[in-house]
């Protein structure tokens, strides 16, 4: 059964989630029936103390005592509906340990999942839904905005969620911040979402829900801006929550010396006694990242030093031993270099690099040469290779991590962003090199699993200056043309004719390199799509600091890394003097890779964590690979201007 099906039969579930008559309890009768004895103690904290088994044995028994009885019995819907919630906890705890990327928030095996869906499904078809409550109507509202969210239409759940609701129960509350939460999540406003999750955790009673919305919150601050932090003095409480939070989040991440992060810890619980975030959670953060940090000696750098990789392989480099001498770590850390590209085994390398000391590897960078480690049953150090693996099948090592520039990536998180913006039907614009065909494939690819259509698709020659022909058969305005001399022929004598493009178009996605990128979008005003916003890759800059270069490229969003656009203030990577984009971002990924090292483990550990980077905001996936968080942007004549500071994480590979 696919996702979106079994989204779908969540919403319904939802609806029943207080149970009918909004009681969670199930009410004692004058006869008791030896089944129904066993299920009298059901409560919100017995429910809390029950692992996956045990809620979907205990919902099968409702659901057996519910079939035995009259299906007008008051008995029968409170039975159905109480086993209904022990479904959509586990389904829901699931769905949200997914968005959130941390699978210790809900220990759900697949099956489990599974069997609670075919569960909820009978129990729903059992339901009389004939007669609702009072809460069961503020139910609806909830159902349609599930369905929405389902949809990946997270701005229409939003206003459906903004209608009246006025429920009396906590524990629906509890669910409206909660999808209200998600869908902020979706549309890419972390912070709006950790906000949700803020107030929603006001409704929460006890102690194990309050922990893993705790938990919630910390894994969404994980992707927003820690560094411009506002201390705010207003009197709204959520808001102070909020500001208490994020000083938190840049205490645990900026402080990295035990002594001076005790102290600030001490300070923060003294100026926050009442904040959701305990010292028990705080304690529990601490712990967890030190466990996982590693102390490192010896870091060996395996690159290319000489052959056709010898220039990007020096750019990064650069940026290694620019951030090793820019690092408190180099007093008591060893940087060794060894030259993959002189046609020894990457192999026999590895192994020199391991019997020198090393406790660390940066490298390989050949593709090839990353593709005979990671086919190794096991690498003795933590590896942080310089490439990625796009849709490999194989399982690598667990202690390979892949932090790649790939083109794929880039077309993926414009797929991600224009979805999000409400975006549906997609036209593609891209070269017919090698190149552009991986592009057009990631992007539509992307596109159409999170819903969208691809109303079009246009491989223009990649050494092209005029694309009027690709452009207007794309916005069908050649069929306009034509029908308008046709009718000319027919009556004898010219029209006046202004021709009109076809109206499904919503976006384009434009693959381009900086000289195509300069003409195509000019040509799409001309050919009346100044309506239709143009969504492309980093590719398409040169140079940010020609205005003059970028103007034509004004409106056209795109995304790239925080130290290129200038939203971080790490000013290592402004030490390369580089003039070519490429190997800028180059170095920017030698400095990453040397400030990464000692947070593989962590990170793979905790993929809801988080580095700020030069090449964006960092977190690692449970297949190793380096995944970043990018800002947006737009020229507006020809400067850098940013969209609103939005992060747009690229959830597959990286760009």
């Amino acid at each position: 059964m696919s996702k979106f099906y079994q989204y779908i039969s969540i919403f319904i579930i939802i609806l029943f989630v207080s149970g009918c008559g909004g009681s969670l309890s199930v009410k004692k009768e004058t006869q008791k029936t030896e089944t129904d004895s066993d299920l009298q103690d059901f409560n919100a904290t017995t429910i809390s103390a029950m692992n996956t088994d045990e809620k979907i044995a205990f919902a099968e028994k409702l659901f057996a005592s519910a079939q035995s009885q009259a299906y007008a019995s008051p008995q029968r819907n409170t039975h159905l509906s109480n086993a209904l919630l022990l479904c959509t906890q586990i389904l829901l705890d699931s769905h949200q340990a997914t968005l959130a990327r941390d699978q210790s928030l809900a220990q759900i095996s697949p099956e489990q999942y599974d069997y609670s869906l075919q569960l909820a499904q009978k129990i729903t078809a059992q339901i009389n839904t004939q007669s609702l409550s009072f809460e069961q109507q503020n139910q609806y509202l909830l159902m349609s905005a599930v369905v929405s969210l389902t949809n990946y239409q997270p701005e229409k759940t939003l206003i459906q969620l903004n209608q009246d609701f006025n429920s009396g129960l906590a524990e629906l509350w509890s669910i409206y911040h909660q999808l209200r939460a998600m869908a902020e999540f979706q549309s890419g406003q972390q912070e709006k979402a950790v906000k949700e999750l803020i107030i929603r955790h006001g409704y929460l009673s006890i102690a194990q829900e309050k922990q893993i919305n705790q938990q919630l919150i910390w894994n969404y601050l994980a992707g927003l801006n820690t560094e411009n932090i506002n201390i705010t003095s207003n009197t709204d409480e959520s808001e102070r929550m909020y500001s208490g939070w994020l000083e938190l989040a840049r205490i645990l991440r900026d402080s990295h010396d035990p002594q001076t992060l005790n102290h600030s810890i001490n300070f923060w619980l003294q100026s926050h006694p009442a904040h959701q975030a305990d010292r028990v959670f705080i304690d529990h953060i601490i712990q967890t990242r030190q466990a996982s940090i590693l102390t490192l000696k010896q870091v060996a750098v395996l690159l290319p030093l000489q052959g056709k990789l010898a220039k990007p392989a020096k750019a990064v480099l650069e940026g290694i031993i620019a951030s090793h001498y820019n690092s408190p770590l180099s007093a008591h850390l060893q940087l060794r270099f060894y030259d993959t590209g002189g046609g020894e085994p990457v192999w026999m390398t590895y192994q020199e690099a391991l019997n020198d000391g090393a406790d660390f590897v940066i490298g390989p960078l050949a593709k090839s040469n990353l593709e005979v480690l990671a086919q190794s049953n096991q690498l003795d150090i933590p590896t942080l290779a310089l490439n990625s693996l796009e849709n490999s099948k194989n399982q690598t090592p667990e202690t390979l991590f892949q932090f790649g520039l790939s083109p794929e990536s880039a077309a993926r998180m414009v797929a991600d962003k224009a979805r999000k913006d409400g975006h549906y039907f997609a036209a593609i614009m891209a070269p017919d090199s090698a190149w552009g065909k991986r592009m057009n494939k990631a992007f539509s690819t992307q596109w159409e699993k999170s819903g969208g259509v691809i109303a079009d698709s246009i491989n223009y020659q990649s050494q092209a200056h005029d694309f009027s022909d690709s452009i207007k058969a794309m916005f069908n305005i050649d069929q306009s043309e034509s029908r308008s001399k046709e009718i000319s022929r027919t009556i004898g004598r010219k029209l006046e004719f202004t021709p009109r493009r076809r109206q499904d178009i919503d976006m384009l996605f434009m693959a381009a390199l900086p000289r195509q990128a300069k003409q195509i979008p000019l040509q799409v005003i001309y050919h009346h799509g100044e309506s239709v916003p143009i969504y492309s890759t980093a590719h398409i800059v040169a140079n940010y600091h020609d205005a003059r270069q970028n103007i034509d490229m004004d409106g056209v969003n795109f995304s790239d890394m925080p130290f290129l656009l200038g939203s971080t203030e790490n000013t290592t990577s402004q030490q390369n003097t580089y003039q070519n984009s490429l190997y800028q971002r180059l170095f920017a990924m030698g400095v990453d890779s040397y400030q990464l090292a000692p947070y593989v483990n962590f990170l793979y550990k905790n993929p809801s964590e988080s580095y700020a980077g030069d090449t964006g905001q960092i977190t690692i996936d449970h297949n190793g690979h380096i995944i970043r968080a990018l800002p947006w942007a737009t020229f507006d004549q020809g400067n850098i201007k940013l969209i609103n500071m939005e992060i747009n994480q690229d959830n597959a590979s990286l760009y």
